[in-house]
Order: structure tokens, then C-alpha cells, then sequence
């Protein structure tokens, strides 16, 4: 975020930014809080871990299964 000079205000156009920022950071945060609470990514991953790809696509996974869980309710 953009942060205001001493003495000063932000203008609008930095308030904007700061929340489309905000907003942004707050789902990702409850995405990850989601997670947390059903412990889906509390195990160990015994796999290679220098496979970056298979790696990423196994947290898209967990994450969609999480959001499809959620709608559903």
C-alpha cells in the first residue's frame, strides 16, 4: 500500500490503489485461513519438492476442492 507523507493526505488515486490492495489481500488471507481450518495442508508432502509445476498444481487442487466445499454450503 501507499502510504501517506507526514503531514499530508493521500489523494484519491492512492486511496483507490490502497483498496483494490486491501481487498485483495483480505481474500487471499481468508482463502489461506480456509485452509488452515479444515487442515488440509497441515501434512508433510513426501514428494520430489524440486518439481515446482506438480507442487503448484496440488495447492490449485486442495484449493478448489476448499472453494467447492464452500459453495456448496
Amino acid at each position: 500500500p501507499r502510504k501517506k507523507h507526514r503531514g499530508r493526505a493521500l489523494d484519491e488515486e492512492d486511496k483507490d490503489f490502497n483498496r483494490t490492495i486491501n481487498s485483495a489481500r483480505a481474500a487471499i488471507e481468508n482463502i489461506n485461513q480456509r485452509l488452515k481450518t479444515y487442515a488440509i495442508l497441515g501434512g508433510i508432502y513426501r514428494g520430489d519438492i524440486d518439481d515446482h509445476q506438480k507442487v503448484s498444481k496440488i495447492a490449485q487442487v486442495v484449493s478448489a476442492l476448499c472453494n467447492m466445499n464452500l459453495n456448496k454450503h
